[in-house]
């Protein structure tokens, strides 16, 4: 069977789902499945496939049609630079949260000692440790199967040696806050409204990175209710936000007493992270 038809068969079905890039998703399927490069898919229009190679692709066809993720798929993700694997205890890094890696190489904000809550699958930390050479990363995450994966991912990624792991609840385990940076995607998805996300995110993300309360900002109070307990100074604080609620937060932020609050805008154009200085 030429793959050509292959790909023009799933994608009338891709479309028919209302996938975004239904094309785009058929050749990363092909790519990663049987291992067929991008330019021999589109130029070698008479590249014929076998049996078993056929059988391989409609086995992943089938799941992507019944909205699961590519990421849980394959269980892994392309962020920045670095390879990352995830599973069902892990939220898949968007290309929105790259932004917060951006705005400090863009803003030249040099630190060694860095404080990611919630970290997921160590995506920010491992690429900020990718770029600043010198700096460490103490990362935490109340899920020990999301420590694994950072970890696991970290090792992969080879800043392990650099990248210390604690599984707590926000800052509950923290007397003391001995770093330059503090740096947060927590959840942020009012609850109401996450049963009418995607089904890709509703049903293979995990609740608890989703869940940002009744109004969605439960979890910055909660860090920065901690932070002001704790009374650490000259510490720069970095969210991720919705794209709607950088006014709020940045309320919060005040109210908790950070300065010099700036928001930065993603590429889309639209309100992704806040950074104030306590």
């Amino acid at each position: 069977m030429k793959l050509s038809e292959v790909i023009e068969y799933n994608l009338k079905k891709f479309k028919e789902l209302g996938l975004d890039n239904p094309l785009q998703e058929i050749r990363y399927i092909i790519l990663e499945t049987i291992g067929i490069s991008l330019e021999d898919q589109i130029f070698k229009k008479e590249l014929v496939i076998n049996k078993s190679q056929i059988l391989k692709l409609e086995e992943i066809f089938e799941e992507r049609k019944k909205r699961k993720p590519l990421s849980k798929i394959f269980k892994k993700v392309y962020f920045r630079d670095i390879i990352l694997s995830v599973n069902e205890h892990t939220f898949s890094p968007r290309i929105d949260t790259e932004v917060l890696i951006d705005v400090l190489i863009q803003q030249k904000i040099n630190f060694k000692n860095i404080l990611e809550l919630g970290t997921g699958t160590g995506a920010i930390s491992i690429s900020l440790l990718n770029h600043y050479k010198t700096a460490k990363s103490v990362v935490t995450d109340i899920s020990k199967e999301a420590i694994y994966i950072a970890k696991k991912n970290a090792i992969f990624n080879k800043t392990n040696n650099r990248m210390h792991y604690i599984c707590c609840d926000w800052l509950s385990c923290f007397k003391n806050l001995n770093f330059d940076i503090l740096i947060s995607n927590p959840p942020y998805i009012i609850r109401s409204e996450i049963k009418n996300l995607e089904v890709e995110v509703n049903k293979y993300d995990p609740l608890i990175s989703l869940d940002g309360g009744y109004d969605g900002l439960a979890a910055y109070r909660k860090i920065l209710g901690s932070i002001k307990a704790i009374g650490k100074k000259n510490l720069l604080v970095l969210f991720e936000i919705g794209f709607n609620q950088a006014s709020q937060v940045a309320d919060i932020m005040n109210e908790y007493g950070l300065e010099k609050i700036q928001v930065f805008n993603d590429y889309c154009n639209l309100p992704r992270c806040i950074l104030g200085k306590v």
